[in-house]
């Protein structure tokens, strides 16, 4: 069984036999108000084989991760490796534990060099080498982990960052490096990439082109310690109320985002609204980047946030997001907002894991005159409607509604179907 390890006091011996003493025990007890993260600390602390932390978007999973990887560190002294998605999220992973007082290590791809950005406590290295020596979190990207060798590094726990986005064949090439594992992630959320033929697994729940978290309580049924987040501080009321049951089925969530919203010229603007277009062009019909690149405009001539107990400013171009589905579509949105240089301007994919306090999001099916299977998964939708902290405008297309129709007839125990026709019917009453 575990044991806490001594308490580590400051070295006393004289200059000639001086060894330096431990960091300090400065990391934060976040778990005394925060129960999941107690609890997934204690199941991982009692050597629990996994811990799956299933989260709403907005409730804090990297908080979590980076405290979780901290305090096992730190507080219990056990060797915590964390495996993040993309290369922007090890980054800020690291900065955020290095910046709790914690040692930590990145990992960065081979002749890279050290991110400008990254917190200056933390080390940076592309070699395996540091992994021997080191004595803290190493974060590292999931493709990087699997060039390393289990003879050269393993760890007692490897938390396992935005865990959906990761597919169960990439969990099992990590399956070397540990003894335990914390899934943390977003179950509504973009399922991973995968360009590989798989349809001889359709129908299995294990397939190695599932989502990490759901294929492994498949493949062994109660063996993970399961939680959930039930709380977003993001999404509003009115948001909440509209994805958590089209979405979030298995995961009821509420809002605790304080009070906040956006007016325009003085006027409030609601937390979600919509504007159906006539786009004879199709996807390529040029009003859908034009109208999205004047509701930026507009937000940022005249637009003020206004947040419970504070001051309202002006809505500045770091607050403002333009959304679409398809890259010609951002690149003809950026091309009409050369001069707002600081709006986030991106496909849907490429926009998963931020947020803003304004966001003008092109619908999936805009322009679309039959659905294909890219266009109509629920998890592009989900991103698409998530990504807002106080105001979120949806560009629809009129014709959606029939093309969704025909497409039900044909498949009418679609999932995903079923929930882009409850959320077009969700936004119908706000359309503007």
């Amino acid at each position: 069984m575990r044991t806490l390890p001594p308490p580590v006091a400051a070295d006393t011996t004289t200059a000639g036999q001086y060894a330096p003493a431990a960091a300090p025990r400065t990391v934060p007890a976040e778990h005394m108000s925060d129960p999941v993260l107690a609890q997934a600390l204690f199941a991982a602390w009692s050597g629990d084989r996994a811990v799956v932390i299933a989260s709403p978007p907005g409730a804090g999973k990297t908080r979590r991760v980076t405290h979780l990887a901290a305090q096992l560190t730190h507080r219990a002294g056990l060797r915590v490796a964390v495996a993040a998605q993309t290369r922007a999220q090890s980054l800020d992973v690291a900065s955020r534990i290095a910046a709790l007082g914690c040692p930590v290590t990145l990992i960065g791809k081979r002749d890279t060099t050290r991110p400008g950005d990254l917190h200056p406590d933390a080390v940076w290295s592309t070699s395996e080498t540091a992994l021997r020596i080191s004595t803290g979190v190493v974060v590292a990207t999931t493709a990087r982990w699997r060039y390393v060798d289990p003879a050269t590094y393993t760890c007692d726990v490897l938390v396992i960052e935005e865990a959906w986005q990761s597919t169960f064949a990439d969990f099992g090439a990590l399956g070397g490096l540990a003894e335990q594992f914390v899934m943390v992630g977003d179950p509504g959320q973009i399922d991973p990439v995968v360009t590989g033929d798989t349809t001889r697994w359709d129908r299995s729940p294990t397939g190695p082109h599932r989502p990490a978290p759901e294929a492994f309580t498949a493949a062994f049924p109660g063996l993970a310690t399961q939680l959930r987040l039930d709380t977003t501080w993001r999404l509003g009321p009115v948001t909440t109320a509209l994805i958590q049951p089209v979405f979030y089925p298995d995961l009821p969530f509420t809002s605790a985002r304080p009070p906040r919203h956006v007016t325009l010229h003085g006027t409030p603007l609601p937390e979600l609204t919509a504007t159906a277009l006539d786009l004879p062009g199709g996807t390529s019909d040029p009003n859908l980047p034009a109208a999205a690149a004047a509701l930026a405009r507009e937000l940022l001539d005249g637009g003020r946030l206004h947040v419970d107990g504070g001051p309202d400013r002006p809505l500045t171009e770091r607050d403002i997001a333009v959304i679409t589905p398809h890259v010609d579509q951002s690149t003809a949105a950026a091309t009409r907002l050369t001069d707002r240089p600081g709006v986030l301007i991106g496909t849907i994919n490429q926009v998963q894991g931020s947020e803003r306090d304004a966001v003008i999001a092109i619908h999936p099916l805009a322009g679309r005159r039959e659905v294909a299977e890219h266009n109509a998964a629920a998890g592009r939708l989900c991103v698409a409607l998530s990504r807002h902290r106080a105001h979120l405008h949806v560009l629809t297309d009129a014709e959606t509604p029939t093309v969704l129709r025909a497409a039900l007839t044909a498949s009418p125990r679609s999932r995903a179907l079923t929930a882009q026709r409850d959320v077009l019917a969700a936004l119908a009453p706000t359309a503007a």
